[in-house]
Protein backbone atom coordinates (compact mmCIF):
# COMPACT_ATOMS: atom_id res chain seq x y z
CA UNK A 1 0.00 0.00 0.00
CA UNK A 2 1.56 3.27 -1.13
CA UNK A 3 0.97 5.95 0.93
CA UNK A 4 -0.67 9.41 0.44
CA UNK A 5 0.68 12.39 0.57
CA UNK A 6 -1.14 14.85 2.50
CA UNK A 7 -3.04 17.84 0.13
CA UNK A 8 -1.53 20.95 0.08
CA UNK A 9 -3.56 23.85 2.05
CA UNK A 10 -5.61 26.12 -0.14
CA UNK A 11 -4.47 29.38 -0.11
CA UNK A 12 -6.02 31.99 1.28
CA UNK A 13 -7.50 35.31 -0.51
CA UNK A 14 -4.80 37.24 0.37
CA UNK A 15 -2.52 34.48 -0.72
CA UNK A 16 -4.34 33.45 -3.78
CA UNK A 17 -2.42 34.67 -6.90
CA UNK A 18 -4.77 37.70 -8.70
CA UNK A 19 -6.60 36.44 -11.67
CA UNK A 20 -6.42 38.81 -14.02
CA UNK A 21 -8.70 39.05 -17.30
CA UNK A 22 -7.31 39.52 -20.67
CA UNK A 23 -6.49 42.63 -22.14
CA UNK A 24 -8.61 42.67 -24.79
CA UNK A 25 -11.43 41.85 -22.69
CA UNK A 26 -10.70 45.15 -20.14
CA UNK A 27 -10.06 46.97 -23.62
CA UNK A 28 -14.00 45.65 -24.54
CA UNK A 29 -14.94 46.76 -20.66
CA UNK A 30 -13.12 50.36 -21.53
CA UNK A 31 -14.90 50.68 -25.21
CA UNK A 32 -18.29 49.49 -23.62
CA UNK A 33 -18.43 52.12 -20.84
CA UNK A 34 -16.67 54.60 -23.17
CA UNK A 35 -19.64 54.10 -25.32
CA UNK A 36 -22.18 54.05 -21.86
CA UNK A 37 -20.74 57.38 -21.07
CA UNK A 38 -20.66 58.86 -24.24
CA UNK A 39 -24.81 58.64 -24.17
CA UNK A 40 -25.17 59.27 -20.54
CA UNK A 41 -23.05 62.62 -20.36
CA UNK A 42 -22.75 64.13 -23.80
CA UNK A 43 -21.04 67.50 -22.13
CA UNK A 44 -18.31 65.16 -20.92
CA UNK A 45 -17.72 63.51 -24.04
CA UNK A 46 -17.46 66.97 -26.10
CA UNK A 47 -15.04 68.06 -23.10
CA UNK A 48 -12.90 64.90 -23.50
CA UNK A 49 -12.98 65.41 -27.54
CA UNK A 50 -11.72 68.92 -26.76
CA UNK A 51 -9.82 67.77 -24.45
CA UNK A 52 -8.04 65.69 -27.33
CA UNK A 53 -8.26 68.48 -29.48
CA UNK A 54 -6.54 70.79 -27.22
CA UNK A 55 -3.29 68.72 -26.93
CA UNK A 56 -2.87 67.63 -30.52
CA UNK A 57 -2.66 71.82 -31.41
CA UNK A 58 -0.60 72.36 -28.57
CA UNK A 59 1.88 69.16 -29.97
CA UNK A 60 1.68 70.27 -33.63
CA UNK A 61 1.60 73.83 -33.29
CA UNK A 62 5.10 73.90 -35.70
CA UNK A 63 3.54 71.32 -38.13
CA UNK A 64 0.26 74.15 -38.50
CA UNK A 65 0.00 76.75 -41.10
CA UNK A 66 0.57 79.54 -38.96
CA UNK A 67 3.30 82.17 -38.78
CA UNK A 68 5.53 82.37 -36.09
CA UNK A 69 4.49 83.77 -32.41
CA UNK A 70 7.16 86.64 -32.25
CA UNK A 71 6.79 87.06 -35.87
CA UNK A 72 5.38 90.71 -36.83
CA UNK A 73 2.62 90.09 -39.63
CA UNK A 74 0.66 92.95 -39.83
CA UNK A 75 -0.31 96.16 -38.83
CA UNK A 76 -0.60 96.76 -34.63
CA UNK A 77 -3.75 96.05 -32.89
CA UNK A 78 -5.49 95.08 -36.01
CA UNK A 79 -9.03 93.84 -35.78
CA UNK A 80 -9.68 90.20 -36.66
CA UNK A 81 -10.28 89.79 -39.85
CA UNK A 82 -9.67 87.07 -42.86
CA UNK A 83 -5.85 87.01 -42.30
CA UNK A 84 -6.14 87.16 -38.61
CA UNK A 85 -8.62 85.36 -37.28
CA UNK A 86 -8.00 86.76 -33.77
CA UNK A 87 -6.51 89.82 -35.02
CA UNK A 88 -2.92 91.29 -34.02
CA UNK A 89 -1.41 92.10 -30.76
CA UNK A 90 0.23 96.08 -29.87
CA UNK A 91 3.39 94.93 -31.58
CA UNK A 92 1.81 93.67 -34.91
CA UNK A 93 2.32 89.73 -34.34
CA UNK A 94 -0.84 87.20 -35.26
CA UNK A 95 -3.24 86.93 -31.75
CA UNK A 96 -4.02 82.93 -32.63
CA UNK A 97 -0.10 82.32 -33.29
CA UNK A 98 0.46 83.12 -29.79
CA UNK A 99 -2.36 81.25 -28.66
CA UNK A 100 -1.54 78.15 -30.15
CA UNK A 101 2.00 78.15 -29.30
CA UNK A 102 1.03 79.54 -25.70
CA UNK A 103 -0.81 76.54 -24.80
CA UNK A 104 2.38 74.84 -24.95
CA UNK A 105 3.53 76.00 -22.19
CA UNK A 106 0.53 76.56 -19.90
CA UNK A 107 -0.37 73.26 -20.45
CA UNK A 108 2.92 71.34 -19.97
CA UNK A 109 3.02 73.89 -16.58
CA UNK A 110 -0.44 72.92 -15.55
CA UNK A 111 0.30 69.10 -16.04
CA UNK A 112 3.80 69.13 -14.29
CA UNK A 113 2.60 70.96 -11.65
CA UNK A 114 -0.32 68.61 -10.64
CA UNK A 115 1.71 65.70 -11.21
CA UNK A 116 3.87 67.08 -8.31
CA UNK A 117 0.83 67.45 -6.40
CA UNK A 118 -0.38 64.08 -6.86
CA UNK A 119 3.21 62.66 -6.22
CA UNK A 120 3.50 64.55 -3.29
CA UNK A 121 -0.08 64.16 -1.86
CA UNK A 122 -1.28 61.11 -2.66
CA UNK A 123 1.67 59.57 -0.56
CA UNK A 124 1.38 61.84 2.49
CA UNK A 125 -2.56 61.02 2.49
CA UNK A 126 -1.86 57.25 2.25
CA UNK A 127 0.62 57.13 4.74
CA UNK A 128 -1.52 59.27 7.13
CA UNK A 129 -4.75 57.20 6.31
CA UNK A 130 -3.32 54.04 7.12
CA UNK A 131 -0.88 54.97 10.12
CA UNK A 132 -1.84 55.59 13.59
CA UNK A 133 -1.79 57.72 16.63
CA UNK A 134 0.85 60.83 16.25
CA UNK A 135 2.54 60.05 12.80
CA UNK A 136 -1.01 60.13 11.15
CA UNK A 137 -2.36 63.55 12.88
CA UNK A 138 1.50 65.10 12.05
CA UNK A 139 1.20 64.64 8.40
CA UNK A 140 -2.45 66.20 8.42
CA UNK A 141 -1.78 68.78 11.01
CA UNK A 142 1.00 70.12 8.42
CA UNK A 143 -2.02 69.29 5.66
CA UNK A 144 -4.30 71.39 7.36
CA UNK A 145 -1.90 74.53 8.13
CA UNK A 146 -1.19 74.71 4.26
CA UNK A 147 -4.86 74.38 3.65
CA UNK A 148 -5.21 77.71 5.56
CA UNK A 149 -3.64 79.38 3.20
CA UNK A 150 -5.20 80.26 -0.22
CA UNK A 151 -3.58 79.02 -2.73
CA UNK A 152 -2.38 82.03 -4.50
CA UNK A 153 -1.44 83.13 -1.60
CA UNK A 154 1.11 80.39 -0.96
CA UNK A 155 2.38 80.22 -4.57
CA UNK A 156 3.62 83.67 -4.07
CA UNK A 157 5.24 83.04 -0.86
CA UNK A 158 7.50 80.08 -2.86
CA UNK A 159 7.85 82.17 -6.11
CA UNK A 160 8.92 85.04 -3.29
CA UNK A 161 11.15 82.63 -1.64
CA UNK A 162 12.82 81.28 -4.97
CA UNK A 163 12.60 83.66 -7.22
CA UNK A 164 11.01 84.19 -10.53
CA UNK A 165 10.52 81.80 -13.25
CA UNK A 166 9.30 78.32 -15.42
CA UNK A 167 10.59 75.86 -12.76
CA UNK A 168 9.80 78.06 -9.92
CA UNK A 169 5.93 78.53 -10.49
CA UNK A 170 5.76 74.49 -11.35
CA UNK A 171 7.21 74.29 -7.77
CA UNK A 172 5.01 77.29 -6.49
CA UNK A 173 1.66 75.94 -8.47
CA UNK A 174 2.81 71.94 -7.18
CA UNK A 175 3.53 72.76 -3.62
CA UNK A 176 -0.02 74.53 -3.45
CA UNK A 177 -2.16 71.77 -4.47
CA UNK A 178 -0.27 69.23 -2.61
CA UNK A 179 -2.46 69.73 0.39
CA UNK A 180 -5.81 68.65 -1.32
CA UNK A 181 -4.32 65.60 -2.74
CA UNK A 182 -3.43 64.73 0.62
CA UNK A 183 -6.70 65.45 2.13
CA UNK A 184 -9.01 63.41 -0.67
CA UNK A 185 -7.14 60.34 -0.24
CA UNK A 186 -6.74 60.49 3.76
CA UNK A 187 -10.43 59.64 4.00
CA UNK A 188 -11.21 56.91 1.87
CA UNK A 189 -7.59 55.33 2.97
CA UNK A 190 -8.57 55.47 6.59
CA UNK A 191 -12.34 53.71 5.84
CA UNK A 192 -10.69 51.10 3.50
CA UNK A 193 -8.20 50.76 6.28
CA UNK A 194 -10.89 49.60 8.48
CA UNK A 195 -11.86 47.13 6.01
CA UNK A 196 -12.11 43.13 7.51
CA UNK A 197 -10.17 42.29 4.06
CA UNK A 198 -7.33 44.40 5.41
CA UNK A 199 -7.25 42.84 9.01
CA UNK A 200 -7.43 39.05 6.99
CA UNK A 201 -4.73 40.48 4.64
CA UNK A 202 -2.26 41.76 7.49
CA UNK A 203 -3.08 38.31 9.37
CA UNK A 204 -1.76 36.21 6.70
CA UNK A 205 1.47 38.31 6.78
CA UNK A 206 0.88 40.75 3.86
CA UNK A 207 3.56 43.76 3.95
CA UNK A 208 1.80 47.67 4.27
CA UNK A 209 3.13 48.63 0.85
CA UNK A 210 1.46 45.11 -0.96
CA UNK A 211 -2.02 45.97 1.30
CA UNK A 212 -1.33 49.79 0.06
CA UNK A 213 -0.46 48.61 -3.53
CA UNK A 214 -3.55 45.88 -4.00
CA UNK A 215 -6.08 46.72 -1.74
CA UNK A 216 -6.28 50.54 -1.42
CA UNK A 217 -4.51 51.87 -4.66
CA UNK A 218 -7.44 50.44 -6.93
CA UNK A 219 -10.16 51.94 -4.78
CA UNK A 220 -8.58 55.58 -4.94
CA UNK A 221 -7.90 55.28 -8.70
CA UNK A 222 -11.91 56.99 -9.73
CA UNK A 223 -10.89 59.53 -7.19
CA UNK A 224 -7.64 60.07 -7.97
CA UNK A 225 -8.77 60.69 -11.76
CA UNK A 226 -11.12 63.36 -10.95
CA UNK A 227 -9.09 64.95 -8.75
CA UNK A 228 -6.32 65.26 -11.10
CA UNK A 229 -8.33 66.10 -14.24
CA UNK A 230 -10.40 68.58 -12.22
CA UNK A 231 -6.60 69.88 -10.70
CA UNK A 232 -5.55 70.57 -14.19
CA UNK A 233 -8.25 73.21 -14.78
CA UNK A 234 -7.12 74.61 -11.18
CA UNK A 235 -3.07 74.77 -11.69
CA UNK A 236 -3.93 76.40 -15.42
CA UNK A 237 -6.20 79.45 -13.63
CA UNK A 238 -2.87 79.61 -11.02
CA UNK A 239 -0.15 79.43 -13.39
CA UNK A 240 -1.48 82.02 -15.65
CA UNK A 241 -2.10 84.48 -12.77
CA UNK A 242 1.58 83.64 -11.65
CA UNK A 243 2.23 84.52 -15.16
CA UNK A 244 0.07 87.66 -15.50
CA UNK A 245 1.99 88.74 -12.29
CA UNK A 246 5.30 88.72 -14.27
CA UNK A 247 6.63 85.77 -11.91
CA UNK A 248 6.59 82.69 -14.82
CA UNK A 249 7.55 83.02 -18.17
CA UNK A 250 9.05 86.47 -20.08
CA UNK A 251 8.30 88.02 -23.16
CA UNK A 252 8.58 87.44 -26.22
CA UNK A 253 7.48 84.06 -25.42
CA UNK A 254 4.15 83.21 -25.51
CA UNK A 255 1.84 82.42 -22.84
CA UNK A 256 -1.81 83.05 -21.55
CA UNK A 257 -1.01 84.53 -18.49
CA UNK A 258 1.70 86.83 -19.72
CA UNK A 259 -0.25 87.49 -23.31
CA UNK A 260 -3.82 88.52 -20.70
CA UNK A 261 -1.49 90.92 -18.58
CA UNK A 262 0.29 92.70 -21.83
CA UNK A 263 -3.19 93.58 -23.72
CA UNK A 264 -4.54 94.71 -20.21
CA UNK A 265 -3.65 98.49 -20.82
CA UNK A 266 -4.80 98.57 -24.62
CA UNK A 267 -8.68 96.96 -23.57
CA UNK A 268 -10.24 100.40 -25.23
CA UNK A 269 -8.77 100.17 -28.43
CA UNK A 270 -8.05 96.48 -28.83
CA UNK A 271 -9.64 94.38 -26.67
CA UNK A 272 -9.28 91.08 -28.14
CA UNK A 273 -5.16 91.28 -27.29
CA UNK A 274 -6.40 90.51 -23.38
CA UNK A 275 -9.66 88.51 -24.85
CA UNK A 276 -8.33 85.32 -26.94
CA UNK A 277 -6.23 84.38 -23.85
CA UNK A 278 -8.47 85.06 -21.31
CA UNK A 279 -11.53 82.77 -23.60
CA UNK A 280 -8.65 79.80 -23.87
CA UNK A 281 -7.53 79.85 -20.20
CA UNK A 282 -11.79 79.54 -19.37
CA UNK A 283 -12.13 77.09 -22.10
CA UNK A 284 -9.87 74.96 -20.52
CA UNK A 285 -10.70 75.38 -16.84
CA UNK A 286 -13.94 73.90 -17.94
CA UNK A 287 -13.17 71.26 -20.02
CA UNK A 288 -10.76 70.09 -17.45
CA UNK A 289 -14.44 69.67 -14.98
CA UNK A 290 -16.30 68.26 -17.51
CA UNK A 291 -13.26 66.01 -18.23
CA UNK A 292 -12.99 64.84 -14.87
CA UNK A 293 -16.66 63.98 -14.45
CA UNK A 294 -16.74 62.00 -17.41
CA UNK A 295 -13.79 59.99 -16.94
CA UNK A 296 -15.31 58.97 -13.57
CA UNK A 297 -18.59 58.04 -15.00
CA UNK A 298 -16.51 55.72 -17.58
CA UNK A 299 -14.25 54.12 -14.31
CA UNK A 300 -17.82 53.87 -12.08
CA UNK A 301 -21.07 54.20 -14.04
CA UNK A 302 -22.70 54.69 -10.70
CA UNK A 303 -21.49 58.49 -9.87
CA UNK A 304 -22.93 59.92 -13.25
CA UNK A 305 -26.34 58.34 -11.59
CA UNK A 306 -25.60 60.05 -8.24
CA UNK A 307 -24.42 62.92 -9.35
CA UNK A 308 -27.42 63.44 -11.53
CA UNK A 309 -30.00 62.80 -8.56
CA UNK A 310 -28.32 65.60 -6.40
CA UNK A 311 -28.50 68.04 -9.28
CA UNK A 312 -32.68 66.84 -9.78
CA UNK A 313 -32.69 67.66 -5.45
CA UNK A 314 -31.28 70.70 -5.37
CA UNK A 315 -33.39 71.86 -8.40
CA UNK A 316 -36.74 70.84 -6.34
CA UNK A 317 -35.42 72.40 -3.63
CA UNK A 318 -35.06 75.82 -4.79
CA UNK A 319 -37.91 75.49 -7.30
CA UNK A 320 -39.49 74.62 -3.56
CA UNK A 321 -41.50 71.31 -4.34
Amino acid sequence: MTAQTPAAPAPTPAQAPAVRAPRHTRRAVLAARFRLAARRDPLGFIAAVAAALLILMALLAPLLPISAPAAIVGTAQAGPSGGHLFGTDQLGRDVLSRIVFGARHTLVTAMLSTALAAAIGTPLGILAGYLTRWPSGVVMRVMDVLLAFPGLLLALVVVTILGPGVTTVVLAVGISYTPIFARVVYGPTKSIRAQDYIAAARAVGCRPLRIVRRHVLPVLGSELIVVISSAIGWTTLLAATLDFLGFGIRPPSPDWGADLSAGVQYLGQAWWISAAPGIAITLTILIANYLGDFLASMTDPDRLRQRRSKLKDTTQLIAGD
